[in-house]
């Protein structure tokens, strides 16, 4: 457990999972906007039933930033089993997703607390490295941990 300034970051719990919940809806919202592509209850219930499949068996790994008697961060990693590379036996790799810290606790370290909370555990998986895609306003914060910007990330959507 670390503990810094006027919080500290620990791995989520399954009682953690109402407060991730609603920080996911916030996130949603900070990058799509308030027009949802389905009923916000629906998709509120979707969130929630896979951090309660997920978080609890650690599929979905999440640390979470508490301050003030609450959570006010998330980060989450997920793990892909990958063949291995040649330039490492290491062969997982994990992908980093729904860093959101409450705009309230925004410029304190939050979000750079949980990140190497992530980093090191990524590093106690034995990954070999760790993706992820961010926002403009993200940029910065993963440059500063050494996150570089290898312009090889591509995507195909299939839904």
């Amino acid at each position: 457990m670390t503990t810094l300034a006027a919080f500290t970051v620990r791995r989520a719990t399954a009682a953690d999972i109402p407060a991730l919940v609603e920080l996911r809806v916030a996130f949603d919202r900070e990058l799509a906007g308030d027009v949802p592509i389905e009923p916000a209850d629906e998709h509120r219930g979707r969130i929630e039933e896979y951090l309660r499949s997920h978080v609890p068996d650690g599929r979905f790994r999440v640390w979470v930033a508490v301050g003030g008697g609450h959570v006010v961060g998330m980060a989450g990693l997920i793990v892909v089993d990958r063949p291995p590379h040649p330039r490492s036996r290491r062969a997982p790799e994990a992908m980093v997703f729904n860093v959101m810290t409450d705009p309230a606790w925004r410029r304190r370290g939050v979000a750079t607390a949980m990140l190497q909370a992530v980093i090191a555990d990524g590093r106690a998986l034995g990954c070999r490295r760790l993706l992820l895609r961010t926002s403009d306003d993200g940029k910065r914060l993963y440059a500063g941990l050494g996150f570089t910007d290898p312009g090889t990330w591509r995507q195909l959507d299939l839904d």
